[in-house]
């Protein structure tokens, strides 16, 4: 959150709390001005069509599009404070299920590496979400240059964004108040980025709230829980892969894994790692390595929890890589 969008925090959280319950909304409300009280609650706006015409200047500032994605993406200006803002637009799939899982995700989680709804339209035919502005696009076209001329980051800005986002989602499955919740769509598509570089999780139409109390580590009893946030692990492993790997390396997921294990074995890191990438350290590049070497192991039992790919990415403790593949991880 920038300086002067923080001051608008402080200065709306004041007047909310002074102002009491009063100056909640009405669920009735149909599109309704943006109140302080939704600023300091992250309740989304609800928006009529012509306010989406006249913030995306009639779906004229169209972002170019990721292969896979199932919306268009447009940049944007909230007409009632000047704010920049990103505008997704659906109208395939079950708009509904998506549009009440990101207001849900908008409600239950504040973390400074997940993407909040603020925003949004729907009817039968299409759905329009709106979230605080990306300027740097999605991972996917910051690492293939889908945006035009690639959009270079060196070694030490990956490693950054790799741990911020562990940590968003890390944050999902230990540290969130409503209990694990398992993003279940974890793509490059669905990681913006900030300026800043500042990476946000996005795209929470899949998302599944377990409402459990949260333990940390999650108890290993519940083996349906374990399996859900193992999937998520598996996720973030081929994220890794495809942040730190030539651009050349398989697009599909499957292929892509069974490509990086035998090189990740036999440590031929040279044959997996971008070769652009700049200002590698080599203590680093092996820590990087052998978390996503253990993240996408096909035993989801053997995989990590978060904290330790965190703790493993940072340097806070030693990574052991397999050099031979064991009995337990040849279990699909």
């Amino acid at each position: 959150m920038c300086d002067q969008h923080e001051e608008i925090y402080q200065k709306a959280l004041i007047e909310a709390l002074s102002k009491g319950a009063s100056s909640l909304p009405s669920q009735n409300s149909s599109p309704r001005k943006f109140s302080d009280a939704d600023f300091v609650l992250g309740i989304p706006l609800e928006l009529s069509w012509e306010m989406v015409e006249e913030m995306t200047l009639g779906f004229r500032t169209w972002i170019s599009a990721d292969d896979n994605s199932d919306y268009l993406a447009y940049e944007g200006v909230q007409p009632f404070d000047g704010y920049q803002v990103m505008v997704k637009r659906y109208s395939i799939g079950e708009l509904s299920t998506v549009l009440e899982k990101e207001k849900k995700a908008a409600l239950s989680m504040h973390h400074k590496n997940i993407l909040r709804l603020t925003a949004f339209y729907h009817s039968e035919n299409t759905t329009v979400l709106v979230f605080p502005s990306a300027k740097r696009g999605t991972l996917h076209a910051n690492i293939y240059g889908t945006r035009g001329a690639q959009l270079k980051l060196t070694f030490q800005e990956k490693l950054k964004i790799a741990i911020d986002i562990a940590r968003g989602i890390r944050y999902m499955h230990e540290e969130s108040p409503q209990g694990p919740i398992i993003h279940g769509y974890l793509l490059t598509t669905n990681i913006f980025l900030r300026n800043d570089l500042r990476p946000m999780i996005s795209g929470f139409g899949r998302a599944k709230w377990l409402h459990l109390k949260q333990t940390k580590p999650i108890s290993s009893k519940n083996r349906e829980v374990i399996a859900l946030v193992k999937s998520d692990i598996l996720s973030y492993g081929i994220l890794l892969l495809r942040l730190f790997c030539k651009r050349s390396a398989p697009q599909d997921d499957k292929t892509l894994t069974e490509w990086a294990r035998p090189l990740l074995m036999k440590r031929a890191f040279h044959e997996l790692l971008d070769e652009d990438c700049e200002d590698v350290d080599m203590h680093e590049m092996f820590r990087v390595m052998c978390t996503a070497f253990q993240c996408i192991m096909s035993n989801p039992d053997l995989r990590p929890c978060m904290n330790e790919v965190i703790s493993n990415l940072k340097g806070d403790k030693f990574c052991v890589m397999q050099t031979s593949p064991s009995t337990s991880e040849s279990v699909p």
